[in-house]
């Protein structure tokens, strides 16, 4: 409605392509041009080098194995436990050990960690040594020590302490490893 309110009608004057003002003259080299579609995808067949054609050619050992998601969540999960430390440990090295354990546990199910993860790693490194033999406990806070100096600002020596346990021990379930524990078999053998 204009002020005095009358209607004013509305004129556009639309050419066939809506796209085109009516007032903007296009040259020749303004308009589309047809272009070439492509071609048909070719055959090919996986040949490069370090192509992967089963499960078993991935290589196991250290700096191979298969990631896991949210490993990062392990963290936390490690950091609401309650753990009783040898002498020489530090909470920060054994919570990243732990939870990169725990980590490469639950990657082998191709899933994120859980609980039952971080229970699992406690028993096989002794923090969780009910039913476990003394003697055993004792041995494996010695090594801890060791195994887990620095482990934050080295990780590499953490990668070659998890590339040495084997698939077979860090798919055991907490009860079946402190079973096993209980009747004297070490799991963790360096």
């Amino acid at each position: 409605m204009s002020s005095c309110g009358e209607r004013v009608p509305l004129l556009v004057a639309w050419k066939d392509d809506v796209g085109q003002q009516p007032n903007i003259e296009l040259e020749i080299s303004d308009l589309p041009r047809p272009r070439k579609r492509p071609d048909p995808a070719r055959s090919w067949v996986p040949d490069r080098p370090g192509e992967l054609h089963r499960p078993e050619d991935m290589q196991w050992g250290a700096g191979f194995g298969t990631t896991g998601p949210d490993s990062g969540y392990a963290r936390s999960l490690v950091a609401a436990r309650d753990l009783v430390l040898a002498d020489g440990e530090h909470r920060s090295n054994v919570d990243v050990a732990v939870a990169a354990i725990a980590s490469a546990r639950s990657s082998l199910f191709g899933r994120a960690p859980t609980g039952k993860d971080i229970e699992m790693v406690l028993v096989l490194l002794g923090y969780d040594n009910e039913g476990v033999p003394a003697e055993m406990t004792a041995d494996l806070a010695a090594k801890r020590v060791n195994w887990f100096a620095a482990a934050g600002h080295h990780p590499a020596n953490l990668h070659s302490f998890i590339a040495l346990l084997s698939a077979d021990t860090l798919r055991l379930t907490a009860g079946e490893a402190r079973s096993q524990m209980a009747q004297g078999t070490a799991l963790i053998t360096h």
